[in-house]
């Protein structure tokens, strides 16, 4: 079998099988006019059948001695394709073979030529889109990901620099909110191609996900990536995208990271430039910043390499703490915390690595999980006619990704197909946030976080006392749980103001019917002064330490 057209200067079996194999392997038509005219480049030009009887050939007379020599007296040559794109001929060792058989018996062999070559027309597509974004028509996160270890090794081996500028587009979500996914796509595009012209010959730009680019500036070191960096800004921000009759004013944000200065190795270097895209943010967007980590800010990094590879290898579990009403001494519920398990066994506290998932934005992977195994371990304890309460911490972080939200209730509706209870009476698993995360956005968390609510699960304030507390959560939100901050709680026993103060807290719990929660309890005398105030339950390690489930 070969693939290709008639004028190709050599013609070669790509394919052979059988006595012909030995044949194959020596056979080879150039451009000589007796090669010409021979039956394969016939068939190819003539788009149909030729048969040769090779002996009585003149056509044959180039390659006849060698056909000889493997017993090869006839053949039948039959194109594929339309127009003809490859020949399959087929030899047999008798002079009259095909003029006693006839062609039709082997046009099956010109049907698998013809299956070969769409199945080579299929991976060359296939290899095309594993590798351009077929939207911007930029390259893959998967094609810069092979194009950045080439790029690292050879800086490796110089010794020369090369930086990364890692940008997303400012409240994308809310164009495709307000002008529809059409009109977004249409903002992708341009601002690729805005992006393309900004940038010099031989940077490489993908599109690494959603609205996140990633330029690539070989030999090009932090001051230059940064001066290019704000042209490519400048670039984008001067060209609005006229779509439908909209002007639509379009802005990046970027961090810029650069070899070998803030990293070693492409992770580290991503996640560098991650981490100022971060930093571009809070500092108020529509802008590029580069070499913001402080040495504290340094630490971020490998902490979340370290938990994105957790998550990856499934090593990241929820522990679970008691929590005991303070009247019966009983354990009442208990609260899921993050911990990561190493290969070699030691386990990280979620101390050490929720700060980093929160800077670097993933910390909503974190709460998936976590949740995703506490619904599982509450099923579980429910058939077995247990009725613990079960506290998940969520951060504002998960409530901008309603998508996992919609998972979390999927979850949830399976867990509890088995249970007695009915959809909207109330479910043991108490969603916590943080007071700190919602300040003047309760309204919003409440209307991501209603199918759940509707659905029967409670909702619990964390930390409240700890920061900017406000009773208008008690307005805005069905709060079921109030968890008061453990560093008050801390001081009960040496500040009487704090207990005044946690007091009034508690006595407004009680009369809107919410349960108080006092958190790291760490002493018999705390617990009594929490009884006499009349906090419902408490935990912390007088009672018991997290456990692995």
């Amino acid at each position: 079998m070969y693939l290709g057209d008639a004028g190709a200067e050599f013609i070669r079996p790509a394919y052979a099988a059988g006595q012909a194999r030995r044949f194959a392997a020596e056979f080879t038509l150039g451009q000589e006019p007796a090669e010409q005219r021979g039956p394969t480049r016939r068939a190819l030009t003539l788009g149909r059948p030729v048969s040769s009887r090779i002996r009585s050939d003149p056509t044959a007379v180039p390659y006849r001695h060698l056909a000889e020599e493997y017993g090869l007296e006839s053949s039948v040559s039959l194109p594929f394709g339309n127009p003809p794109a490859g020949v399959v001929t087929v030899y047999a060792d008798e002079p009259d073979y095909f003029m006693r058989l006839g062609v039709e018996p082997f046009r099956a062999f010109a049907h698998l030529g013809q299956v070969a070559l769409e199945q080579a027309n299929l991976r060359k597509r296939l290899e095309e889109i594993a590798t351009f974004d077929h939207l911007t028509g930029l390259m893959n996160r998967r094609a810069m990901v092979e194009v950045l270890e080439r790029e690292h090794a050879r800086a490796e081996r110089s010794g020369r620099p090369y930086s990364l500028i890692l940008f997303d587009l400012d409240h994308f979500k809310l164009i495709n909110d307000s002008y529809g996914h059409t009109v977004g796509d249409h903002v992708l595009t341009a601002v690729a191609r805005h992006s393309e012209s900004a940038l010099r010959d031989g940077d490489w730009l993908a599109r690494w996900g959603g609205e996140e680019f990633l330029c690539l500036l070989p030999e090009t070191d932090h001051a230059e990536a940064m001066v290019i960096g704000e042209r490519l800004r400048q670039a984008v921000s001067a060209n609005p995208v006229v779509e439908g009759g909209w002007h639509i004013d379009v802005a990046l944000t970027g961090g810029v990271a650069s070899y070998p200065n803030d990293g070693q190795d492409i992770n580290r270097l991503v996640s560098a430039a991650d981490a100022n895209l971060y930093e571009a943010k809070r500092a108020g967007r529509n802008r590029v910043l580069g070499g913001q980590a402080s040495p504290e800010g340094d630490a971020v990094i490998p902490v979340a390499t370290q938990l994105r590879r957790a998550l990856q290898e499934e090593r990241l579990f929820a522990a679970f703490q008691p929590i005991v009403d303070l009247r019966s001494g009983d354990v009442a519920a208990e609260e899921a915390l993050a911990r990561i398990v190493q290969q070699d066994g030691q386990i990280i506290y979620g101390g050490r690595f929720i700060e980093a998932a929160t800077q670097m934005q993933f910390v909503h992977r974190v709460d998936f999980e976590i949740l995703r195994q506490s619904i599982t371990r509450c099923a579980t304890q429910l058939q077995r006619g247990a009725c613990r309460k079960h506290f998940v911490n969520i951060s504002a972080d998960l409530l901008r990704h309603p998508e996992l939200v919609e998972e979390i209730m999927h979850l949830a509706e399976s867990a509890c197909a088995g249970c007695a209870d009915k959809p909207g009476t109330v479910k043991p698993i108490v969603l916590e946030v943080n007071e700190h995360q919602f300040i003047g956005d309760a309204v919003r968390a409440l209307n991501v976080l209603r199918p759940l609510l509707d659905f029967g699960m409670q909702l619990a304030i964390d930390g409240f006392g700890g920061g900017y507390s406000s009773f208008s959560y008690f307005v805005d939100l069905p709060v079921g749980y109030l968890k008061l901050e453990g560093a008050l709680v801390a001081r009960l026993r040496a500040e009487p103001r704090v207990r005044t103060i946690l007091e009034g807290v508690q006595d407004t719990a009680r009369r809107l019917g919410v349960v108080t929660i006092a958190e790291r309890v760490e002493d018999a005398e705390t617990v009594a002064i929490l009884r006499e105030m009349g906090t419902d339950w408490a935990q912390g390690h007088y009672f018991a330490r997290a456990e692995l489930a």
